[in-house]
Protein backbone atom coordinates (compact mmCIF):
# COMPACT_ATOMS: atom_id res chain seq x y z
CA UNK A 1 0.00 0.00 0.00
CA UNK A 2 1.02 3.61 -0.35
CA UNK A 3 3.28 4.92 2.40
CA UNK A 4 3.11 8.70 2.45
CA UNK A 5 4.65 11.27 4.73
CA UNK A 6 2.20 13.45 6.55
CA UNK A 7 2.69 17.13 5.85
CA UNK A 8 -0.46 18.61 7.33
CA UNK A 9 -1.72 16.27 10.00
CA UNK A 10 -4.41 18.38 11.61
CA UNK A 11 -7.27 20.11 9.89
CA UNK A 12 -8.99 21.34 13.02
CA UNK A 13 -8.72 25.06 12.28
CA UNK A 14 -6.77 27.74 14.05
CA UNK A 15 -7.86 26.90 17.58
CA UNK A 16 -4.97 27.85 19.88
CA UNK A 17 -3.18 25.15 21.80
CA UNK A 18 -3.87 25.44 25.55
CA UNK A 19 -0.63 26.62 27.13
CA UNK A 20 -1.57 27.49 30.71
CA UNK A 21 -0.53 24.55 32.85
CA UNK A 22 -1.35 24.01 36.49
CA UNK A 23 1.14 23.09 39.16
CA UNK A 24 1.39 19.39 39.85
CA UNK A 25 -1.39 17.80 41.87
CA UNK A 26 -1.14 14.46 43.68
CA UNK A 27 2.65 14.62 43.56
CA UNK A 28 3.04 11.43 45.57
CA UNK A 29 1.28 9.37 42.90
CA UNK A 30 2.61 7.87 39.67
CA UNK A 31 -0.35 8.24 37.28
CA UNK A 32 -0.35 5.98 34.20
CA UNK A 33 -4.00 6.01 33.06
CA UNK A 34 -6.84 8.55 33.02
CA UNK A 35 -10.54 8.46 32.12
CA UNK A 36 -13.52 10.74 32.71
CA UNK A 37 -17.14 9.95 33.38
CA UNK A 38 -20.11 11.93 32.03
CA UNK A 39 -20.14 14.14 35.16
CA UNK A 40 -16.54 15.21 34.62
CA UNK A 41 -15.10 13.13 37.44
CA UNK A 42 -11.55 12.04 36.69
CA UNK A 43 -10.50 8.45 37.37
CA UNK A 44 -6.75 8.01 37.67
CA UNK A 45 -4.90 4.72 37.57
CA UNK A 46 -1.53 4.48 39.26
CA UNK A 47 1.57 2.34 39.17
CA UNK A 48 0.77 0.23 42.21
CA UNK A 49 -0.88 2.92 44.36
CA UNK A 50 -4.50 2.21 43.58
CA UNK A 51 -7.34 4.08 41.88
CA UNK A 52 -7.95 7.79 42.47
CA UNK A 53 -11.32 9.50 42.08
CA UNK A 54 -10.80 13.24 41.46
CA UNK A 55 -13.98 15.32 41.45
CA UNK A 56 -13.50 19.05 41.88
CA UNK A 57 -11.77 19.45 45.23
CA UNK A 58 -12.83 15.99 46.38
CA UNK A 59 -10.25 13.21 46.11
CA UNK A 60 -10.67 9.58 47.16
CA UNK A 61 -8.10 6.79 46.88
CA UNK A 62 -9.05 3.12 46.57
CA UNK A 63 -6.19 0.71 47.14
CA UNK A 64 -5.34 -2.58 48.84
CA UNK A 65 -6.20 -1.15 52.28
CA UNK A 66 -9.84 -0.30 51.56
CA UNK A 67 -10.89 -2.27 48.47
CA UNK A 68 -10.29 -5.49 46.54
CA UNK A 69 -7.61 -3.76 44.48
CA UNK A 70 -4.10 -5.10 44.87
CA UNK A 71 -0.81 -3.25 44.46
CA UNK A 72 -0.78 -4.11 40.75
CA UNK A 73 -0.55 -1.30 38.19
CA UNK A 74 -3.78 0.02 36.67
CA UNK A 75 -2.76 0.18 33.02
CA UNK A 76 -6.02 1.35 31.49
CA UNK A 77 -9.41 2.78 32.50
CA UNK A 78 -12.70 3.09 30.62
CA UNK A 79 -16.12 4.33 31.77
CA UNK A 80 -19.22 2.81 30.16
CA UNK A 81 -22.59 4.43 29.46
CA UNK A 82 -23.95 3.35 32.83
CA UNK A 83 -21.10 5.01 34.67
CA UNK A 84 -19.29 1.78 35.53
CA UNK A 85 -15.53 2.25 35.76
CA UNK A 86 -13.56 -0.60 34.18
CA UNK A 87 -9.94 -1.14 35.18
CA UNK A 88 -7.27 -3.02 33.29
CA UNK A 89 -5.01 -4.34 36.03
CA UNK A 90 -4.02 -7.82 37.30
CA UNK A 91 -7.62 -8.77 36.44
CA UNK A 92 -10.51 -6.98 34.80
CA UNK A 93 -12.10 -4.99 37.65
CA UNK A 94 -15.38 -3.04 37.67
CA UNK A 95 -16.35 -0.27 40.06
CA UNK A 96 -20.04 0.66 39.94
CA UNK A 97 -19.83 3.58 42.35
CA UNK A 98 -20.37 1.51 45.47
CA UNK A 99 -18.52 -1.77 45.08
CA UNK A 100 -15.69 -3.38 43.16
CA UNK A 101 -16.11 -6.62 41.20
CA UNK A 102 -13.13 -8.66 40.08
CA UNK A 103 -13.30 -10.86 36.95
CA UNK A 104 -10.50 -13.38 37.05
CA UNK A 105 -9.27 -15.39 34.08
CA UNK A 106 -11.53 -18.27 35.06
CA UNK A 107 -14.54 -16.19 34.06
CA UNK A 108 -13.43 -16.10 30.43
CA UNK A 109 -11.48 -19.37 30.28
CA UNK A 110 -8.07 -17.95 29.41
CA UNK A 111 -4.77 -18.76 31.08
CA UNK A 112 -3.83 -15.10 31.44
CA UNK A 113 -5.39 -12.37 33.54
CA UNK A 114 -3.01 -9.45 33.00
CA UNK A 115 -5.29 -6.81 31.45
CA UNK A 116 -3.33 -4.03 29.72
CA UNK A 117 -6.02 -2.44 27.55
CA UNK A 118 -9.77 -1.86 27.91
CA UNK A 119 -12.31 -0.28 25.52
CA UNK A 120 -16.11 0.06 25.54
CA UNK A 121 -18.08 0.04 22.29
CA UNK A 122 -21.34 1.77 21.41
CA UNK A 123 -23.40 -1.19 22.59
CA UNK A 124 -21.68 -1.06 26.00
CA UNK A 125 -19.67 -4.20 25.30
CA UNK A 126 -16.35 -4.24 27.15
CA UNK A 127 -13.36 -5.34 25.10
CA UNK A 128 -10.13 -6.08 26.90
CA UNK A 129 -6.77 -7.75 26.49
CA UNK A 130 -5.90 -10.85 28.48
CA UNK A 131 -2.76 -12.24 26.98
CA UNK A 132 0.99 -12.54 26.86
CA UNK A 133 3.42 -14.21 24.51
CA UNK A 134 1.72 -17.33 23.13
CA UNK A 135 -1.01 -17.18 25.79
CA UNK A 136 -4.47 -15.66 25.95
CA UNK A 137 -5.86 -13.06 23.60
CA UNK A 138 -8.80 -10.66 23.21
CA UNK A 139 -12.02 -10.83 25.24
CA UNK A 140 -15.48 -9.31 24.69
CA UNK A 141 -17.89 -9.00 27.63
CA UNK A 142 -21.52 -8.10 26.91
CA UNK A 143 -22.56 -7.91 30.56
CA UNK A 144 -23.63 -11.54 30.65
CA UNK A 145 -21.16 -13.57 28.65
CA UNK A 146 -17.43 -13.49 28.03
CA UNK A 147 -16.23 -14.37 24.51
CA UNK A 148 -12.52 -15.04 24.19
CA UNK A 149 -10.66 -14.78 20.88
CA UNK A 150 -7.29 -16.47 20.45
CA UNK A 151 -5.22 -17.63 17.46
CA UNK A 152 -6.72 -21.09 18.03
CA UNK A 153 -10.38 -20.13 17.68
CA UNK A 154 -10.36 -16.96 15.58
CA UNK A 155 -8.42 -14.94 13.03
CA UNK A 156 -6.47 -13.19 15.79
CA UNK A 157 -2.85 -13.42 14.55
CA UNK A 158 -1.22 -13.36 17.99
CA UNK A 159 -1.78 -13.32 21.74
CA UNK A 160 -0.07 -10.20 23.06
CA UNK A 161 -2.34 -7.18 22.61
CA UNK A 162 -0.78 -3.73 22.90
CA UNK A 163 -3.95 -1.67 22.59
CA UNK A 164 -7.64 -1.56 21.69
CA UNK A 165 -9.53 1.38 20.17
CA UNK A 166 -13.11 1.71 18.95
CA UNK A 167 -14.22 4.25 16.34
CA UNK A 168 -17.53 6.04 15.86
CA UNK A 169 -18.80 3.27 13.57
CA UNK A 170 -18.27 0.72 16.34
CA UNK A 171 -15.31 -0.83 14.53
CA UNK A 172 -12.85 -2.43 16.93
CA UNK A 173 -9.15 -1.87 16.23
CA UNK A 174 -6.56 -4.05 17.94
CA UNK A 175 -2.75 -3.73 17.88
CA UNK A 176 -0.71 -6.85 18.52
CA UNK A 177 2.91 -7.37 19.49
CA UNK A 178 3.88 -10.98 19.06
CA UNK A 179 7.55 -10.06 19.15
CA UNK A 180 9.85 -7.32 17.95
CA UNK A 181 8.83 -6.43 14.35
CA UNK A 182 6.26 -9.26 14.57
CA UNK A 183 3.42 -6.77 14.81
CA UNK A 184 -0.02 -6.52 13.28
CA UNK A 185 -3.26 -4.56 13.31
CA UNK A 186 -6.69 -6.20 13.40
CA UNK A 187 -9.91 -4.46 12.40
CA UNK A 188 -13.15 -6.11 13.58
CA UNK A 189 -16.42 -4.97 12.08
CA UNK A 190 -19.17 -7.33 13.19
CA UNK A 191 -18.18 -10.76 11.93
CA UNK A 192 -15.65 -9.38 9.42
CA UNK A 193 -12.00 -9.40 10.46
CA UNK A 194 -9.22 -7.67 8.51
CA UNK A 195 -5.55 -8.25 9.32
CA UNK A 196 -2.94 -5.61 8.43
CA UNK A 197 0.79 -6.17 8.53
CA UNK A 198 3.89 -4.92 6.76
CA UNK A 199 2.42 -5.41 3.29
CA UNK A 200 -0.70 -3.35 4.00
CA UNK A 201 1.00 -0.67 6.11
CA UNK A 202 3.95 -0.23 3.76
CA UNK A 203 6.49 -0.63 6.57
CA UNK A 204 7.11 -2.90 9.54
CA UNK A 205 6.40 -1.22 12.92
CA UNK A 206 8.97 -2.21 15.53
CA UNK A 207 6.67 -2.61 18.55
CA UNK A 208 3.34 -0.95 19.25
CA UNK A 209 2.81 1.42 22.14
CA UNK A 210 -0.82 2.53 22.27
CA UNK A 211 -3.49 3.14 19.62
CA UNK A 212 -6.33 5.68 19.34
CA UNK A 213 -8.77 6.78 16.63
CA UNK A 214 -9.22 10.30 15.29
CA UNK A 215 -12.39 12.18 14.31
CA UNK A 216 -12.19 10.67 10.81
CA UNK A 217 -12.17 7.14 12.24
CA UNK A 218 -8.56 6.60 11.20
CA UNK A 219 -6.21 4.75 13.51
CA UNK A 220 -3.20 6.44 15.09
CA UNK A 221 -0.49 4.35 16.69
CA UNK A 222 2.65 5.06 18.67
CA UNK A 223 5.71 2.89 18.12
CA UNK A 224 7.76 1.84 21.14
CA UNK A 225 11.51 1.25 20.82
CA UNK A 226 12.07 0.44 24.48
CA UNK A 227 13.27 -3.07 23.63
CA UNK A 228 15.83 -1.86 21.10
CA UNK A 229 19.52 -2.01 21.99
CA UNK A 230 20.29 0.93 19.71
CA UNK A 231 18.83 4.42 19.77
CA UNK A 232 19.05 6.08 16.36
CA UNK A 233 17.20 9.00 14.72
CA UNK A 234 14.86 8.60 11.79
CA UNK A 235 12.72 5.78 13.11
CA UNK A 236 8.93 6.12 12.66
CA UNK A 237 7.34 7.18 15.95
CA UNK A 238 3.67 7.80 15.14
CA UNK A 239 1.59 6.88 12.12
CA UNK A 240 -1.97 7.11 10.88
CA UNK A 241 -3.72 4.26 9.06
CA UNK A 242 -7.16 4.56 7.45
CA UNK A 243 -7.47 0.94 6.38
CA UNK A 244 -6.00 1.64 2.94
CA UNK A 245 -2.80 3.65 3.36
CA UNK A 246 -0.38 4.73 6.07
CA UNK A 247 1.02 8.14 6.88
CA UNK A 248 4.12 8.57 9.01
CA UNK A 249 3.77 11.64 11.20
CA UNK A 250 7.09 13.46 11.26
CA UNK A 251 8.49 14.96 14.43
CA UNK A 252 10.73 18.06 14.44
CA UNK A 253 14.25 17.20 13.22
CA UNK A 254 13.57 13.50 13.65
CA UNK A 255 16.27 12.79 11.09
CA UNK A 256 18.76 14.13 13.65
CA UNK A 257 17.12 13.70 17.05
CA UNK A 258 16.25 10.47 18.83
CA UNK A 259 12.66 10.35 20.11
CA UNK A 260 11.18 7.80 22.47
CA UNK A 261 7.41 8.07 22.12
CA UNK A 262 5.44 6.91 25.14
CA UNK A 263 1.87 7.73 24.22
CA UNK A 264 -0.28 9.22 21.46
CA UNK A 265 -3.67 10.89 21.94
CA UNK A 266 -6.19 12.76 19.76
CA UNK A 267 -8.37 15.45 21.30
CA UNK A 268 -11.84 16.53 20.22
CA UNK A 269 -10.41 19.20 17.90
CA UNK A 270 -8.44 16.43 16.14
CA UNK A 271 -5.12 17.69 17.43
CA UNK A 272 -2.51 15.02 18.02
CA UNK A 273 -0.78 14.91 21.39
CA UNK A 274 2.24 12.79 22.22
CA UNK A 275 4.34 12.04 25.28
CA UNK A 276 8.06 11.39 24.97
CA UNK A 277 11.03 10.37 27.05
CA UNK A 278 13.66 13.09 27.11
CA UNK A 279 14.01 16.85 27.36
CA UNK A 280 10.72 17.49 25.54
CA UNK A 281 8.19 15.45 27.48
CA UNK A 282 5.04 16.18 25.50
CA UNK A 283 3.93 17.90 22.33
CA UNK A 284 0.86 18.81 20.30
CA UNK A 285 0.52 18.84 16.53
CA UNK A 286 -1.85 21.40 15.06
CA UNK A 287 -2.07 22.62 11.48
CA UNK A 288 1.03 20.65 10.54
CA UNK A 289 3.25 22.17 13.25
CA UNK A 290 4.49 20.56 16.45
CA UNK A 291 4.83 22.49 19.68
CA UNK A 292 7.02 20.60 22.14
CA UNK A 293 7.15 21.23 25.89
CA UNK A 294 8.74 19.87 29.01
CA UNK A 295 7.75 20.01 32.68
CA UNK A 296 10.37 20.34 35.39
CA UNK A 297 10.48 17.42 37.83
CA UNK A 298 7.40 15.70 36.41
CA UNK A 299 8.93 12.24 36.45
CA UNK A 300 7.83 11.74 32.83
CA UNK A 301 4.41 11.80 31.12
CA UNK A 302 2.60 8.45 30.94
CA UNK A 303 -1.04 9.28 30.16
CA UNK A 304 -2.97 11.94 28.22
CA UNK A 305 -6.74 12.48 28.34
CA UNK A 306 -9.31 15.21 27.74
CA UNK A 307 -11.94 16.25 30.27
CA UNK A 308 -15.53 17.03 29.19
CA UNK A 309 -14.78 20.75 29.61
CA UNK A 310 -11.88 20.51 27.14
CA UNK A 311 -8.98 20.53 29.59
CA UNK A 312 -6.07 18.25 28.74
CA UNK A 313 -4.86 16.15 31.66
CA UNK A 314 -1.35 14.71 31.76
CA UNK A 315 -0.59 11.76 34.03
CA UNK A 316 2.99 11.90 35.26
CA UNK A 317 5.49 10.08 37.43
CA UNK A 318 4.88 12.77 40.03
CA UNK A 319 1.18 13.54 39.88
CA UNK A 320 -1.07 15.17 37.29
CA UNK A 321 -0.87 18.39 35.29
CA UNK A 322 -3.81 20.14 33.66
CA UNK A 323 -3.63 22.28 30.53
CA UNK A 324 -6.38 24.88 30.42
Amino acid sequence: MLLAFLINACTSGDNPVPLEITDAKLKDYHVISIAFDSKGTAWLGTLGQGLIRHSGNSIAVFDSTNSILTKAAIWDIEVDKKGNVWLGTDDLVKYDGSKFTRYGSGHYNLPRNAVRSVAVDGANNVWFSAGASRQGGLVKYDGNQFTAFTPDNSQLPGNLIAGIAIDSKNTVWVALNDGVTATSIVRINGSKWDIFGEKELGFNPYYYGNIVVDKNDALLASINYGLSSTMVPGRPQIFRFNGQSSQIIDLPQDDKLVYMTQQVFVDRKNRIWAAFWGDREYGVLQNGKWELKDIDESGGIFAIAQAPDGEIWLGAGKGIYILK
